[in-house]
């Protein structure tokens, strides 16, 4: 999985492997970062933190981006956003945001 090998933000901007990551590998790579430190609970942690996760449509959010992590070609940008960036905010991890 691509994802793993990448440990921090500066590692991807630094990546001289000659490609470059699309905006959902990126959200990808973070969403994975975060679940990793949130632990295997990160659906109850998010549903719990943020009442939108809590309802039918936060859930298959949660569902989609699960299976993005398993198979990047799957998933869509704007639920994996979503989730990553209310994911990393349980988390306490702040990324800069790109403008």
């Amino acid at each position: 999985m691509v994802y793993a090998k990448y440990k921090s933000m500066e590692d991807l901007t630094n990546a001289t492997e000659g490609t470059v990551l699309t905006i959902k590998e990126r959200l990808l790579i973070r969403f994975a970062r975060a679940k990793d430190t949130v632990g295997t609970n990160w659906r109850t942690e998010l549903s719990e933190a943020d009442p939108f996760f809590n309802t039918k449509l936060g859930v298959d959010y949660m569902r989609s981006v699960a299976q993005a992590h398993s198979s990047a070609g799957r998933g869509h940008v704007d639920r994996i956003e979503r989730v990553t960036i209310a994911l990393e905010k349980i988390a306490g991890i702040q990324n800069t945001p790109v403008v």
